[in-house]
């Protein structure tokens, strides 16, 4: 196990969320082969990922509730990150599409560093990797977009991937 069992106990929300990273993940990465489905794929990884969440309760059996601090993080994070999208993307739309799926793949990633004190440390590498990715893609214009999308999706499912790997259900 890559995420010791005590340290998921700390985190409880751990394997929920890579069960939601997974079909999230996986849909962004097929959108940088399918640029027509790009946000459907986005919003049924997400459905997915809901859904899956959802049914997944098992996942969490042996493994205390989370705490407020937890739960108002991982609230704080989703609500900051609509909030950008609502008052950023519009001011950036007319730079072009460019900017606008490097903006979103940068509000994304950061929105997981408001969720750290809910999922540790792998929400931590997952928003230093995103971050990363969208700051390639800025800095460096020949970095195609549909390879950005593809390393963004990477990410998601690897780490979701790790993070499902830690319920106590696998171990």
């Amino acid at each position: 196990m890559i995420i010791p069992m005590q340290y998921v106990r700390e985190f409880p929300l751990i394997p929920g969320g890579g069960l939601f990273f997974l079909p999230v993940g996986i849909c962004v990465a097929l959108g940088a082969f399918l640029p027509r489905l790009r946000m459907a794929l986005v919003w049924a990884g997400m459905l997915l990922g809901i859904v899956s969440v959802a049914l997944g309760w098992s996942l969490y059996r042996g493994l205390p509730p989370p705490s407020r601090l937890q739960v108002a993080c991982f609230g704080a994070a989703i609500f900051a990150e609509t909030l950008a999208f609502r008052f950023v993307i519009p001011r950036v739309r007319p730079m072009g599409e460019r900017a606008l799926w490097i903006c979103t793949l940068a509000i994304v990633g950061a929105h997981f560093l408001i969720m750290i004190p809910a999922f540790g440390a792998p929400i931590a590498v997952l928003a230093l990797l995103c971050l990363g990715n969208a700051t390639a893609a800025f800095v460096l214009p020949a970095y195609p977009a549909p390879a950005m999308w593809f390393v963004d999706g990477v990410f998601k499912t690897g780490v979701g991937a790790v993070m499902l790997a830690a319920s106590p259900l696998f171990a």
